[in-house]
């Protein structure tokens, strides 16, 4: 038994169960489409803690034999843009950082981002992902 209660206390001491020890929970929303004949896979991750969003982490991922030069262009733009996102290019992959307590108000509704975790879990849902 007191083998059991050191253990526990030099896990909880030292942090090792992570995220969800700190009171984060995480949630996947993922949905795969077809554009033309081409795959886009969208991977969405939601941070958050007490119900209230702190990140969220948007992975797009574009079919490599896809035309995307339009798209980069107009992830170049959105980036120039929105100064307060986070948004990584690389080949055809497409990510976006958001804390939804630093955006504008013009980034909430630009990107549908609410401020309680299942209210945007429902949203993307109603979009049609799957989340878990």
């Amino acid at each position: 038994m007191k083998k059991i209660l050191v253990v526990t206390l030099i896990l909880l001491l030292t942090g090792c169960l992570g995220e969800t020890g700190k009171g984060y929970i995480t949630k996947q929303c993922e949905k795969t489409e077809n554009i033309n004949g081409y795959k886009k896979e969208t991977e969405i991750i939601i941070k958050s803690k007490q119900g209230n969003i702190e990140e969220i982490m948007i992975k797009e991922i574009y079919d490599k034999h896809m035309d995307i030069e339009s798209i980069k262009n107009s992830k170049k733009s959105e980036k120039n843009s929105y100064k307060n996102i986070e948004i990584k290019i690389n080949d055809n992959i497409f990510t976006y950082k958001i804390d939804p307590n630093k955006i504008t108000v013009e980034e909430q509704e630009k990107y549908n981002i609410k401020k309680e975790q299942h209210k945007q879990i429902k949203y993307y849902e109603e979009q049609g992902y799957t989340c878990k």
